[in-house]
């Protein structure tokens, strides 16, 4: 027997080494599961960040916040820069700054995102529109060597457009923009009736932020300008004593590397009539530069009888 079981581990060792002969060079040898990421390591520095700048624009209307990126961008173009400022213009801010300030620079091109609805109804196709928007930054991103800078103007208006895609889209609660805007609910299933259900607008929001750090990523500074709403504010209140934040989805400010505050400051005569205004600006956040933390800077000052005093934000150079 004894023989027979040593005849019977020399066939099982010869069959084992017939099959590992059989078997490709390829599997034989130990292959290093991290092979790919081992060298896309190595090149980390080279494909990292190439710019720092995605900023948040906040405040109320008339506070400087198109002519800062505006006026920045005037700069590099002064300079022989010939790369774009593409602005997707929500708010037709952008397009009203150039035709009154910036005319003869070509070099600024201000999208129209918005698509007009067909029925008679609402002005706006909102699933189009948040359609085109994505069409948009991924033409910008494939483009990214040409751009200097993407503006967006009113985001609180992207947000808008994304809520109701989640009621017209998502959920079916309504047919059009109008059905979307009731909140009260006409009838039963015309709410939103379960509250994770937003965290479909959040996401369609925050596409958007996604595409905007990809292209920050390409070495394109992006802007985001929105405007301030109340958020403690009673009828019949006081509204000095309201609180104001940005008009976006709430976790946006998580994103941005800078967030800067735009203010304007009247001095009333004695008739109560403004004869003065200092617009200012001030880094709420500062990711970058911790030295601008906090800094609040004169960017226009408006004088009854004078002509005004641009002055920008200079700071710009320093992210």
């Amino acid at each position: 027997m004894a023989g027979f079981g040593a005849t019977k581990e020399k066939e099982l060792a010869a069959e084992a080494e017939a099959e590992k002969a059989s078997t490709p060079a390829t599997k034989r040898v130990d292959s290093d599961p991290y092979s790919n990421l081992r060298v896309e390591f190595e090149q980390l520095n080279k494909h990292g960040p190439k710019t720092h700048i995605f900023m948040a624009l906040v405040g109320h209307e008339n506070t400087g916040k198109t002519g800062i990126v505006f006026d920045t961008f005037q700069k590099y173009c002064n300079t022989g820069g010939d790369k774009i400022l593409a602005v997707v213009d929500f708010d037709g801010g952008g397009a009203a700054s150039k035709s009154a300030f910036y005319p003869e620079n070509e070099q600024i091109r201000c999208w129209e995102p918005w698509v007009m609805g067909k029925g008679d109804r609402t002005a706006y196709d909102y699933p189009s529109t948040h359609d085109r928007v994505m069409s948009i930054m991924q033409f910008l991103l494939s483009e990214h060597e040409t751009i200097w800078g993407v503006h967006v103007t009113g985001i609180d208006l992207w947000d808008s457009v994304c809520t109701n895609n989640m009621r017209i889209v998502d959920l079916g609660l309504a047919k059009d923009g109008i059905e979307a805007a009731d909140n009260r609910g006409a009838g039963s299933g015309q709410r939103v009736q379960m509250q994770f259900d937003w965290a479909i607008r959040t996401t369609r929001f925050h596409q958007l932020t996604a595409m905007s750090r990809a292209l920050v990523k390409k070495g394109v500074r992006v802007f985001w300008e929105t405007h301030l709403k109340v958020t403690n504010y009673a009828m019949g209140g006081n509204e000095a004593d309201a609180t104001w934040k940005p008009a976006w989805e709430k976790a946006s400010n998580n994103y941005m590397f800078q967030i800067v505050l735009c203010q304007r400051h009247d001095t009333l005569g004695e008739d109560g009539v403004v004869i003065r205004s200092d617009f200012t600006a001030t880094f709420e956040k500062s990711k970058t530069n911790a030295a601008l933390q906090g800094q609040r800077s004169t960017i226009l000052i408006t004088e009854q009888g004078r002509n005004p005093n641009w002055i920008g934000l200079p700071e710009l150079d320093k992210l």
